[in-house]
């Protein structure tokens, strides 16, 4: 049994194998085994990989016979580069301990007490939530959960999200004409035309919200041009938007902005989203994007998690002991909740 071990052992064994986004793999196939290990005192639990690309699982553990109560749910990606574990008393690091590993351990050892209790405890677990939710989209398309709640496991220090950001991410490419950068009539600077888009997109008063806060703009990448004497032929960059609007609003002015010779390439958006938890559990909203959206179509959707963002994707990234049983309690509590609502016994 999960709860008579140190969740650290598990945890510590799945941050040692790395799952890059694009590479997730070996990883769905560790998940998608804990969950038939799980499962089987009972043989309550249909354990399946879920192709989305290939050698990119989705991991699906659905109850046997009948529909889910309730669905746990989680991404199986990590953004690079791989940090390995390391303990430090009763803190663990390393790539993924809060984004989303250790809301895994959490939720396996929350599924292990509501499947002693009989709920129909399911669980989806998705790639590429770290690059452009393809997972969470194909599991959209392709399932039916009833209409079960979904408890989504991001770290939010065991806080429910009442909203969440949009998204909007874009690649502009820029085009120019080679010269002799002495002679600023006969050529024309990509470079030149891609910082002047660049500039109106910072300047822009982009909406706000009340809940939400400020819409946020990141230049993450950009990249041009062939030597300094010579008017850059091409140029590109990568933005993205945290969103207090509609994407739709906020890509008509991305266009609008666009000197000429700059084209504008929709990587992936989506909406604002606001969510309605449980009132009398501690809430918050989150400037960050999430597969909440994408999985909303299968059902309502709570989303929560052990672990701090803030440390997320970072050299230091880490999570507490204390906090990730919190995070199992948490979803054991939400879980129960989610069933009332529906009508159940729990």
């Amino acid at each position: 049994m999960l709860a008579d071990k140190d969740p650290f052992d598990l945890l510590e064994r799945l941050v040692a194998l790395p799952s890059p986004s694009g590479d997730e793999g070996p990883y769905a196939r560790v998940v998608a085994d804990l969950w038939r290990d799980l499962a089987a005192p009972g043989g309550g639990l249909d354990v399946r990989l879920d192709e989305v690309a290939p050698g990119r699982p989705n991991v699906l553990a659905l109850p046997r016979g009948r529909a889910p109560d309730v669905v746990l749910s989680t991404h199986l990606d990590v953004v690079p580069p791989h940090v390995p574990p390391r303990r430090d008393g009763e803190r663990l690091f390393g790539r993924g301990t809060a984004d989303t590993k250790g809301p895994l351990v959490a939720m396996l050892l929350a599924a292990e007490a509501l499947l002693r209790e009989g709920m129909a405890v399911g669980f989806l677990g998705v790639v590429g939530e770290e690059v452009d939710h393809s997972g969470a989209a194909h599991a959209a398309r392709t399932l039916d959960l009833g209409q079960a709640p979904i408890l989504l496991g991001e770290p939010t220090s065991n806080r429910v999200v009442v909203a969440q950001k949009g998204l909007l991410k874009v690649r502009l490419t820029a085009a120019g004409v080679a010269g002799h950068s002495a002679f600023p009539d006969r050529g024309v600077s990509a470079i030149h035309r891609l910082l002047d888009h660049l500039d109106a997109l910072r300047r822009e008063p982009w909406p706000g919200d009340p809940v939400l806060g400020p819409t946020t703009l990141n230049v993450g990448t950009i990249a041009g041009g062939v030597a300094a004497n010579v008017f850059a032929p091409a140029a590109a960059a990568e933005v993205l938007m945290r969103l207090s609007c509609p994407s739709a609003h906020a890509l008509a002015r991305v266009r609008a902005l666009a000197p000429d010779g700059v084209t504008v390439e929709v990587v992936s958006h989506n909406d604002p989203l606001h969510l309605t938890p449980p009132a009398d559990e501690p809430a918050c909203t989150i400037p960050f994007n999430s597969d909440a959206s994408y999985l909303a179509p299968l059902g309502p959707v709570w989303l929560a998690g052990p672990g701090a963002i803030e440390v997320a994707h970072a050299a230091h990234e880490h999570i507490d002991r204390a906090d990730l049983l919190a995070g199992a309690a948490l979803y054991e509590r939400l879980a129960r909740a989610a069933v009332r609502g529906r009508g159940g016994p729990a």
